[in-house]
């Protein structure tokens, strides 16, 4: 049985959508899941892909996506 987030938020965008989810670890810690779901060919086809941030990562993660997003926009 999968455990129910602490929090969770949902972003539309076209034909993908992104979920951002707050779990918990086995070891009490929380951790923050980014899936993205996207309709691919001409069906209905979902695909998934999943990654998974610690706190100890989300400093350097935040700090290298304002880089990035701030060169989409020079």
């Amino acid at each position: 049985m999968e455990k129910k987030p602490l929090k969770s938020s949902v972003l539309r965008a076209g034909r993908r959508t992104f979920f951002f989810d707050v779990n918990l670890a086995a070891n009490n810690k929380k951790y923050l899941k980014v899936t993205q779901s996207a309709f691919v060919g001409e069906g209905d086809e979902n695909k998934r892909n999943t990654f998974i941030l610690f706190p100890e990562d989300i400093q350097n993660f935040q700090s290298r996506l304002s880089e990035a997003v701030g060169f989409l926009s020079e």
